[in-house]
């Protein structure tokens, strides 16, 4: 399949389905799921943390777990979304960014 082509048939996928293939090692699919859900998920991130750099890192952090743990995603058979998914990781790799802080704010 042709590169223009498979642009555009990841990008009649559902976030579901990208991380489907994710989970496969796909990596233009990850590409594209990144694409779709950085934006968002980096506005929701500041909305908790007006640290830049905090926000940076957790981004970082939640994308390589999806990588890593796409495979572990159930979706619609417990009810859930990929971006659910995504926003817990997101948001629990947030609370253990604040855990260090305080932590090495006792130091």
């Amino acid at each position: 399949m042709g590169s223009r082509r498979r642009t555009l048939a990841l990008a009649e996928l559902d976030e579901e389905g990208l991380v489907r293939l994710v989970a496969k090692g796909d990596r233009a699919a990850f590409e594209e799921l990144y694409r779709r859900t950085a934006p968002w998920l980096a506005v929701r991130l500041r909305r908790r943390c007006a640290d830049e750099q905090i926000v940076a890192e957790v981004m970082q952090e939640t994308y390589l777990a999806v990588w890593r743990a796409a495979g572990a995603f159930a979706g619609a058979a417990v009810g859930g979304t990929a971006v659910g998914w995504l926003w817990t990781i997101a948001a629990r790799r947030l609370v253990d960014a604040f855990r260090r802080r305080a932590h090495h704010a006792r130091l």
